[in-house]
């Protein structure tokens, strides 16, 4: 049953070319992995290392591993960063690499960046992987395939020391997958989606020791359904986020995030999903290492928070 579930999924899947970026639930903690303009706000260099198992116990399940780096804002107002990403499902594999650079405005309270990232998205189908009912499928030749298109993604990020809003649009330029040797048209008309992205977060100090941070991620893309991400997290002592978010589209998420030091901080997530794939899986996790160096201006926005 878990691999019918998986096939319709992936049926699915190929089809529309949906949504193809992968899902990450600390958003709130990992901004720069959904919109460039994040870069340069944490006033530090900043380094995200990130790996999710989704749905745990399916056969071909999608994986995902991602590095993440932005630096501080140079006396320009330049911002920049780079950004590294695996994501596998059954038989496909995905690598995306891509540089960002931006410029921050600053304001009396207040900064707003823009930035533009660039780089490359490389699918690789292997088609030893697929299983046919049919002996004889004309599409049952093995071997795997490949293609890689440019990507293009731009933001924007509006944050105070207690509230941000950001929006992004990634892959504006909607370029087509054509896979070397595989003349089949469901496959050689695969286009990378644009996806929008809007997320909005604001810090409440309830309690000198006990601060209050909701978020909301909104995120659409043709060809599939419309994600809606709340999250509620509390930071107690300074030290240790703890959280819940609740997604429309399929789950409820229970998450922390430590800072065993001031440079150092390490957060885990598990999603549980509610969805009928839900009875098929043993939930979704994730786990992430973020290191912050060179940290100068005490005076600007606190990592910890925002």
């Amino acid at each position: 049953m878990r691999k019918i579930v998986l096939f319709m999924m992936l049926l699915c899947a190929f089809q529309s070319f949906g949504q193809q970026d992968a899902l990450y639930s600390q958003y709130m903690f990992n901004p720069f992995a959904i919109n460039p303009a994040y870069a340069g706000t944490r006033n530090s260099y900043s380094m995200v290392l990130l790996h999710r198992s989704q749905w745990v116990g399916m056969p071909g399940a999608p994986s995902t591993q991602s590095f993440a780096m932005h630096a501080p804002v140079t006396k320009y107002g330049l911002v920049w960063g780079v950004n590294f990403a695996h994501d596998q499902i059954g038989p496909s594999n995905n690598i995306i690499a891509a540089g960002t650079a931006g410029y921050q405005v600053k304001f009396k309270h207040s900064k707003l960046n823009f930035a533009l990232r660039a780089g490359f998205y490389n699918s690789v189908l292997n088609r030893n992987l697929l299983n046919f009912k049919e002996d004889n499928d004309q599409l049952d030749v093995g071997g795997k395939v490949s293609a890689m298109v440019p990507s293009f993604d731009f933001g924007v990020y509006y944050y105070k020391k207690k509230f941000f809003v950001g929006g992004a649009i990634n892959h504006l330029t909607k370029h087509q997958f054509n896979f070397d040797g595989y003349a089949d048209s469901v496959t050689t008309n695969f286009t990378l989606r644009r996806h929008f992205i809007l997320n909005a977060g604001y810090v409440w100090e309830w309690k000198k020791n006990f601060i209050l941070k909701p978020t909301i991620l909104f995120k659409s893309v043709i060809g599939a359904p419309v994600n809606l991400d709340v999250n509620i997290s509390a930071l107690i002592y300074k030290r240790i986020w703890l959280g819940i978010s609740a997604r429309n589209t399929s789950s409820i998420v229970f998450m922390t995030d430590i800072n065993i030091t001031d440079f150092m901080r390490v957060g885990y997530a598990f999603d549980l999903n509610y969805s009928k794939i839900g009875a098929y899986t043993k939930g979704s996790h994730e786990i992430f290492l973020g290191f912050d160096f060179n940290l100068k201006d005490k005076q600007t926005i606190s990592p910890r928070y925002l």
